[in-house]
């Protein structure tokens, strides 16, 4: 059974788009993807409607951040990869500033703001810590596995 939850996914898209997107993280932040939408009624990623999908095609930031914008605001879960982007960093502050759930895989591999490292200070956040210096695949069952079980606390 499907919890009646919005999820948006946050993760680095225009650095990707513009070097070419690495295997090891496509298939995991896919493979979130999928897990999320056999556990979630509702999810939007917008890896999917951006990078390749229609918004992409109708325009590029014009379009795509006030969609960001209103899907953060109408989800209930934000599920964060932030890496080094400047643009998951807005989402999760737009997402604190509603007091959204969180769940945020800090990557040791990459400096992150104290704004984001402390984010739970201000919103309900579950921080993973992660370290994809040997490649995502080394990371892969950890993300899956604090995915799910973060997915079934917010069953209760």
């Amino acid at each position: 059974m499907k919890i009646d939850k919005k999820i948006y996914i946050a993760c680095p898209i225009s650095k990707y788009v513009r070097k070419g997107f690495e295997k090891e993280f496509l298939e995991v932040i896919n493979e979130v993807n999928k897990i999320l939408k056999k556990l979630c009624q509702n999810v939007y990623y917008p890896l999917e409607k951006e990078a390749f999908g229609q918004d992409k095609k109708n325009g590029g930031g014009e379009v795509c951040t006030p969609k960001d914008h209103f899907e953060v605001t109408n989800a209930d879960i934000i599920v964060a990869i932030p890496e080094d982007s400047m643009g998951v960093s807005v989402e999760i502050g737009w997402a604190s500033q509603m007091k959204k759930n969180i769940l945020i895989f800090i990557d040791k591999n990459y400096h992150q703001s104290e704004l984001i490292r402390f984010i739970d200070t201000i919103t309900p956040t579950k921080k993973v810590y992660i370290n994809t210096s040997d490649g995502y695949l080394k990371e892969k069952e950890k993300i899956i596995n604090e995915l799910k079980q973060y997915i079934k606390e917010m069953e209760k």
